[in-house]
């Protein structure tokens, strides 16, 4: 109560950017949850598969106390295919958190921007700048770095990391340039079912073992509102105020909250090749986002002109 009357104070900017920073602190908590879950019997599939039914029902209620109907048609279609992408990028790193270290699963994941870079220069017409080009070698040095400067013989786990990097990129384009959203929470809404038809799938396919005792399930709870519904409210109702340059710096907080996490209370080792190569992946990763916004605004700037004669 004391924290929704502190935010209520607060000026639109200064709200929105608590609100992101909320978001990518409780995204960080994800690798706490999940290690409570596993120690409870879960595998990776088991645990997203009730993490996003859980929150997709939580939301499907919250829609319908506030009369807020699902998207129809293509949108529905669209946004159920993103879920399906968010899903395989989520299997990704819960599986490689799941096999290899936290802290190098979430610096390869982080690669992301990189990824979506080169897609939006070689398929998008995108244009190459030499801030760009020195941006992606400083996130492809951080990734040779993290993984002790070679990607020969890789473990499963950080191979599992970057897949959830490419899934990852690939939906942010996909939902960046292919969809128009008309009320964000009811997209998030048919984005997590189709997270949930994913993992149903995958369990049909393969198996999956859910939660087996009561402390798992309350960490898998936790899982679903506290690292995915609090986040995703979070930052749609703070995103906007402060625009996508600092939303997406802001969200860099998240890898941050989980090595610390699995550092100090998850008795990981973190090397100094590691930290080194997660300061050169979230350096790049954020030089990416703020040049992004910046020819974002700059193409505003010159439409405005060009439909102002």
């Amino acid at each position: 109560m004391h924290s929704l009357n502190f935010l209520s104070r607060l000026d639109g900017h200064a709200r929105g950017f608590c609100l992101v920073l909320l978001a990518a602190f409780c995204y960080g908590l994800q690798p706490l949850f999940a290690q409570y879950a596993y120690a409870g019997g879960a595998d990776p599939v088991g645990l997203l598969l009730a993490r996003f039914t859980l929150a997709a029902a939580v939301l499907l209620l919250i829609l319908r106390g506030r009369g807020i109907g699902l998207p129809k048609g293509r949108l529905a279609r669209q946004n159920l295919l993103l879920g399906v992408g968010y899903g395989l990028a989520a299997l990704g790193y819960y599986s490689a958190c799941h096999s290899t270290s936290v802290s190098l699963a979430i610096i390869l994941v982080y690669s992301f921007p990189a990824f979506v870079t080169v897609v939006s220069i070689l398929c998008l017409g995108e244009r190459l700048s030499i801030f760009k080009l020195a941006s992606l070698v400083l996130a492809l040095g951080g990734v040779l770095m993290a993984t002790g400067l070679s990607l020969s013989g890789v473990s499963m786990g950080a191979l599992w990391a970057l897949f959830a990097a490419v899934c990852y990129g690939a939906s942010i384009i996909y939902g960046t340039h292919r969809i128009t959203h008309e009320n964000p929470l009811a997209s998030a809404a048919m984005l997590l079912l189709g997270c949930a038809l994913t993992f149903a799938v995958a369990a049909l396919l393969q198996g999956a073992a859910l939660p087996s005792t009561a402390s798992a399930w309350w960490a898998t709870l936790g899982l679903a509102v506290f690292a995915t519904l609090v986040p995703v409210a979070a930052f749609l109702a703070g995103s906007p105020q402060i625009g996508p340059s600092t939303a997406a710096t802001l969200s860099t907080v998240e890898p941050v909250v989980a090595v610390t996490i699995a550092v100090l209370l998850m008795g990981e080792a973190f090397t100094y090749a590691m930290f080194l190569g997660g300061v050169m992946v979230m350096l790049a990763a954020v030089f990416l986002a703020r040049q992004g916004a910046a020819e974002r605004d700059v193409s505003t700037v010159q439409g405005g002109a060009t439909s102002d004669r």
